[in-house]
């Protein structure tokens, strides 16, 4: 009878108990200190003995971020003999800066002797192997040395990851991109992430979470803070205010816990604090308190004030979460208003419907896709226009030219067949139009004019929209900040421009005049 394989034994056990995870740290600690003679300042042992599942660090510049994150990288590859690490950061430079920091360390590692020059039992007959492109890649293999060798190990390419005898231990250095599908299918037992409040909020919810599930394993967020909108902040916040932790799902020993850390740069002891007064004179109170108090400062760079975003969300009848869509069938005699904006390379394809026949609109319709062909495009807006039969149509103006304009006012003619077809409006995206679209759009929030439901990607993304630098109108350009998308934004301030003011006159008192902000009364 053949023998059934032995199961590989999974890392993760240790972090699946409170306790394993304190005596993980505390050995790893005493291995930094022998190694690298690290003494690390009181906040920083803090935040490396943490025992939580998620430890969540909010840091003022020149706290000691990085240097606290390399050696907890370094020292579990070194301490462990099978396990995967996962370091992501805002770009690619961010990332590779982390990760030369920990290559540095462990060569370090390697040149270490003791009395007897012998080298540390954490790193005898084991080999580094450094893979730079396509991202950084470091590999721990556990060779046996063979008798008499020094077993002093070089870095080395690789383009393939060895399966040597003892295991191996693998640290991947990756970008988060706009929407992390660089890193989708990875897995790992920990997740490390630098400069979290500037990865987009789908990154951290959406790809990096998920990979943890099956593991177990720990989630390490830290950076500078950057407003109060982003699922960092709220992860800080879970972890600040001592919230119950979460339940198990079955798969881990114990429900998954959380902590915070602020950890402002008056934490260090080795600043000069007199350069650190003349910082806050010259950046002034809230800047200074973001930028080395790590304070969660109020966004002034937002559009959209927070309070009005959340007096926007709404239970509305009728309308449901599906899939990421906001779904709904309409409704006789109802005025109904479309926004497209159409999705360029990496963007999506975006369709809002609001209802507008009383005030305050509701967003009864959103629909997201991405990678499809114009023409399919074209066909799947059409459909949507035969179900509402939308009063007025206004489409993202800059990315279609005439031809495919056609197409789709031809398309919606066949959805519609004898009904009315109202015609396609472009709108051309400049400085001052586009300000003049989502100044409307933010008067409609603050005036409580719209409402929707808690669709999470439209919440991000009204979070997420910024002011930027002045552009040569005048104007402050707007948008979605770095890496992140706002075509939901703008499908919707586009069917709020498309609805009239204020509401409309019942469905039989209305003539269709294609006038741009209203609409008239038939004479009796």
């Amino acid at each position: 009878m053949a023998k059934r394989p032995r199961e590989k034994k999974s890392l993760g056990r240790m972090w699946r108990t409170e306790a394993g995870r304190k005596a993980s740290a505390a050995r790893r600690l005493v291995l930094a200190r022998r190694l690298w003679g690290w003494q690390p300042h009181p906040a920083q042992a803090r935040f490396f003995a943490c025992p939580a599942q998620m430890r969540i660090a909010a840091c003022g510049r020149r706290w000691g971020k990085t240097e606290a994150l390399s050696l907890d990288i370094a020292t579990l590859a070194l301490d462990e003999r099978d396990c995967r690490q996962l370091v992501v950061a805002p770009t690619d430079a961010q990332a590779r800066l982390l990760g030369n920091e920990v290559l540095a360390r462990l060569m370090d590692a390697w040149d270490w002797r003791d009395r007897q020059d012998k080298p540390h039992p954490k790193v005898a007959g084991r080999e580094i192997i450094v893979r730079q492109r396509p991202s950084l890649t470091i590999t721990l293999t556990g060779r046996t040395p063979t008798p008499g060798s020094s077993c002093r190990p070089l870095p080395r390419s690789g383009r393939g990851e060895l399966k040597e005898k003892g295991g191996e231990v693998v640290i991947h250095f990756r970008t988060a991109g706009r929407d992390g599908r660089g890193i989708r299918g990875l897995w790992a037992h920990r997740v490390i992430v630098d400069e979290a409040a500037r990865v987009p909020d789908t990154v951290l919810t959406d790809v990096l979470l998920p990979m943890l599930t099956d593991k177990g394993g720990d989630y390490v967020l830290a950076s500078s803070p950057f407003g109060r909108r982003s699922a960092y902040y709220r992860l800080y916040t879970r972890g600040l205010g001592g919230l119950p932790p979460r339940p198990s799902d079955g798969k881990l020993e114990q429900a998954i816990t959380y902590e915070a850390f602020c950890c402002p740069t008056s934490d260090n002891p080795h600043l000069v604090h007199a350069f650190l007064e003349a910082q806050r004179e010259e950046l002034g109170e809230s800047m200074y308190a973001q930028e080395f108090g790590a304070q969660f400062v109020d966004d002034f760079g937002a559009v959209f004030r927070e309070e009005d975003i959340d007096a926007g969300i709404a239970d509305l009848p009728g309308v449901s979460l599906q899939d990421g869509r906001v779904v709904s069938e309409p409704v006789a005699g109802h005025l109904y208003t479309l926004g497209i904006d159409w999705g360029r390379k990496l963007d999506f394809t975006v369709v809002a419907v609001l209802d507008a026949t009383v005030k305050p609109a509701k967003l009864v319709y959103l629909q997201r896709w991405q990678g499809t062909g114009w023409e399919t495009q074209a066909k799947e807006v059409a459909a949507i226009c035969a179900k509402f039969q939308p009063w007025r149509i206004v489409a993202d103006g800059n990315s279609i030219g005439d031809p495919l304009a056609e197409t789709l006012q031809t398309e919606i003619r066949l959805a519609l067949g004898a009904a009315r077809v109202p015609t396609v409006e472009r709108f051309t995206f400049g400085a001052e139009s586009k300000g003049k679209l989502i100044d409307r759009l933010t008067l409609g929030l603050s005036g409580r004019g719209v409402q929707y439901p808690a669709h999470r990607v439209l919440l991000s993304e009204l979070r997420g929209f910024e002011y930027g630098a002045v552009g040569g109108t005048g104007r402050a350009k707007m948008g979605a900040r770095s890496g992140a998308h706002d075509d939901v934004v703008i499908a919707l301030a586009l069917a709020w421009w498309a609805a009239p003011e204020c509401a409309p006159p019942p469905m039989r008192q209305r003539i269709m005049l294609g006038s741009q902000m209203g609409i008239r009364r038939a004479r009796s």
